[in-house]
């Protein structure tokens, strides 16, 4: 039986909602310690993450800690449905300010990133497989994202060990994920 990615979703979402902080925070801090360690992160000079948003893995400590590192930092900036979303680079977390759906991104584009010069990519998803598959929240900005990026870019996600199932539904257009960090 295949189970649909909008019944994914909301089981998965409301997992993560009812996370308590404290837990939250605990595995948040496990993810941190997997990236700082992964040889991904440490192989990696530029890096394209997502900018954590509500009850997802919590990002936001590991784009300041990248940007201590001296890492070339870019982020998400939603440009519209039709266009997608592009790689801003920002140098320090106080340049994001709330925009499109309430994340935080940069406000404008002028430091937009080459996809083809990023090393690594953080990923984030409402449930992965084991074999790389990912539903997203049905945007497609990932995948389009993700298909201009170079092949031997690595693209890891980030969740929570809940969210990884042994199998999700995938579509052509579907860009697998090369590893999953989690707790």
């Amino acid at each position: 039986m295949q189970i649909d990615k909008s019944y994914i979703r909301k089981v998965i979402r409301e997992e993560r909602n009812n996370l308590t902080k404290s837990k939250r925070e605990e595995l948040d801090n496990i993810i941190f310690e997997k990236v700082l360690y992964s040889k991904e992160y440490n192989s990696a000079k530029s890096l394209f993450i997502f900018v954590s948003f509500e009850t997802e893995v919590d990002t936001h400590k590991i784009i300041r800690r990248a940007l201590e590192d001296g890492k070339d930092v870019s982020v998400p900036k939603t440009i519209s449905r039709e266009q997608g979303m592009a790689a801003v680079r920002i140098s320090n977390f106080s340049e994001l300010k709330s925009g499109a759906y309430g994340i935080l991104e940069p406000e404008n584009i002028d430091l937009k990133v080459e996809e083809s010069s990023i090393d690594l990519c953080y990923i984030p998803g409402i449930a992965f497989d084991k074999n790389g598959g990912r539903v997203g929240y049905g945007g497609g900005y990932y995948d389009r994202f993700l298909k201009k990026v170079r092949k031997d870019s690595k693209k890891i996600a980030l969740a929570y060990s809940f969210q990884i199932l042994d199998m999700v539904p995938r579509e052509k257009h579907d860009i697998l994920m090369d590893g999953i960090i989690f707790d």
